[in-house]
């Protein structure tokens, strides 16, 4: 049962943040100053440590491809089907709908059932995955619903989004490399290693520093329609992969249990962002750790029988 240890220390995280928060060891100034540190340094060093031992090739793009498609198209559709609903309400269900915590969170159970080989077909999915949730999702959020003050902004503005995000900045510098056949420098990913592994923990803390429990019923209800809406979503891009996709059945596999995975946790950083219920997104993240832990286990578990 070692393959929990991991996911299990990331729970213990968001619970030390929640409960130094409610003694008044940190303050909502400290969670933004956080934030600004795992988005600015201690995230993209994680994404370079996920390129080390990435090969260029058709299936890299394949595969990522399919995590773009899997976290961009929920934001797209719940923004097509909520027409009327208020906008900071609207903002929260875009934001926290699509995109996967594959890196801080599914890489141990994969590398527990599938190995290595499963564990390169879940990062390379999280390439494409990331492209969304490291800058995308807020800027299409943000954009469509003019969160960011103003008018609907156009195509400028968005690019101006995507591109003022340094995650986002590092996912595209390294496609490219990756593209183009090179390799960073070893010395490059031996500097970042200790800064990237920061970044599971201070991605956690933060979430608990803003879980509040949904003590009002129709929150609650928020929550819980987001998730069932999410986890369908979840099962119908699993199914579609698993007899669609063009790969081995291992990597089919993989990618539908992905896709059980849980919210991104920069997730309740750009919901507050967009002016809507960053508490309210911490507590949906909190439980999809949960209820994806269950499902990405029982669906392994079937696979391995």
């Amino acid at each position: 049962m070692t393959y929990l240890l991991k996911p299990m220390s990331y729970v213990l995280a968001i619970a030390l943040g929640y409960l130094l928060r409610r003694a008044g060891l940190f303050s909502a100034q400290e969670r933004g100053t956080l934030s600004k540190v795992m988005l600015n340094i201690t995230l993209p060093c994680a994404i370079i440590q996920a390129f080390d031992g990435v090969q260029p090739g058709s299936e890299l793009f394949m595969i990522a491809g399919l995590g773009f498609l899997c976290a961009g198209l929920p934001i797209l559709m719940v923004y097509m089907t909520t027409r009327g609903v208020p906008t900071a309400l609207r903002a929260y269900r875009m934001l926290n709908i699509g995109g996967y915590n594959i890196g801080c969170f599914s890489v141990p159970l994969i590398s527990a059932f599938f190995g290595s080989a499963g564990v390169v077909t879940a990062c390379l999915f999280d390439i494409g995955n990331a492209v969304i949730m490291t800058g995308g999702a807020y800027a299409i959020t943000s954009s469509l619903l003019g969160t960011g003050g103003g008018e609907r902004e156009g195509a400028k503005e968005i690019a101006l989004k995507f591109l003022r995000s340094v995650p986002f900045d590092t996912y595209m510098l390294l496609l490219a490399v990756s593209a183009l056949g090179l390799r960073l420098p070893s010395a490059v990913f031996a500097l970042t290693q200790p800064m990237g592994q920061a970044n599971g923990f201070i991605a956690m803390f933060i979430i608990g520093m803003a879980f509040e429990p949904a003590g009002d019923a129709a929150l609650l209800r928020e929550a819980v329609r987001e998730l069932c809406l999410r986890y369908a979503l979840a099962a119908v891009f699993a199914l579609a992969i698993g007899l669609l996709a063009p790969f081995d059945l291992m990597t089919r596999q993989v990618l539908a249990v992905v896709c059980f995975a849980p919210l991104s946790s920069l997730s309740p950083i750009y919901t507050e962002r967009c002016r809507s219920d960053a508490a309210l997104a911490s507590f949906t993240n909190s439980i999809s750790i949960a209820v994806s832990l269950i499902c990405m286990l029982g669906l392994s578990m079937a696979f391995m029988a």
